[in-house]
């Protein structure tokens, strides 16, 4: 098959999917309406970049297709991003080839000991100019400093120039702790682009303009003290702003 008729796409509402290889491991997690299942094999056949792509293409190159297992159907769109959260979890450890997280990862799979640290940890007291940057959806306690680093300093659409105060330090947010504190070197700006909707299962849009994006040039902080004193510590109390993945701290008026 390469997508549904009409009449059975219209009737499934929202739904979570699963990719399968030809060994029965699950690589990729999605969930969408409509053909959106079928759509990463298109994606594949014509050269897009990512993860799940590359599994499709070895399988076509061995003259085989994913098999998509419509995992729940008939969901709301805010059910879908629950189940489909929920399986990126389950099946993380199997190799998945999702790039992000789920929806919501604050509550996310998590160890007993986990939960404790996440809403036992004493609040941090923070007495510096600081960014914090969430980075809920891209983060793994498995990251290495050097996949921490990149996944936090960049792409932001942040303004920190215009702070009377400009941020000296970025703090690592993840599930409401402080994960790692940087010293700020500088910061690098990444032109507009134009962003097509890819999705072929969708009707065509105007392409979206995307506002300039910064990311911060430095490393791990080098004051041992302020780092020892914030990783590990709960910014729960601190306001991030409606939908917003970074907040400013002392950063005010001087």
């Amino acid at each position: 098959m390469d997508d549904f008729p009409d009449e059975v796409g219209g009737r499934l509402g929202h739904y979570v999917y699963r990719l399968v290889d030809d060994r029965e491991v699950t690589f990729y997690v999605g969930k969408g309406q409509r053909n959106r299942a079928f759509a990463h094999t298109r994606c594949a056949i014509t050269g897009e970049e990512g993860l799940r792509y590359d599994v499709i293409r070895d399988l076509h190159a061995r003259g085989l297709e994913p098999t998509i297992i419509i995992h729940r159907h008939g969901l709301s769109e805010d059910g879908a991003l629950e189940v489909e959260a929920a399986l990126i979890d389950a099946y993380a450890g199997a190799g998945l080839a999702n790039e992000i997280r789920g929806h919501d990862t604050e509550r996310g799979m998590a160890t007993v000991r986990d939960i404790q640290e996440q809403y036992g940890a004493a609040p941090a007291v923070i007495d510096v100019a600081a960014i914090l940057i969430k980075i809920e959806r891209q983060w793994l306690p498995t990251l290495t400093t050097e996949q921490l680093s990149e996944r936090t300093r960049r792409y932001w659409t942040c303004q920190p120039e215009k702070k009377r105060i400009p941020p000296q330090f970025a703090i690592c947010v993840a599930r409401g702790l402080i994960r790692e504190v940087y010293d700020i070197h500088g910061w690098e700006e990444y032109p507009d682009i134009e962003r097509a909707d890819r999705d072929p299962t969708r009707v065509p849009q105007k392409a979206a303009k995307i506002k300039s994006r910064r990311g911060f040039l430095g490393a791990v902080t080098t004051h041992g003290e302020l780092r020892k004193a914030l990783v590990g510590k709960s910014v729960r109390h601190v306001p991030f702003g409606s939908g917003l993945p970074f907040a400013y701290v002392n950063c005010g008026k001087p």
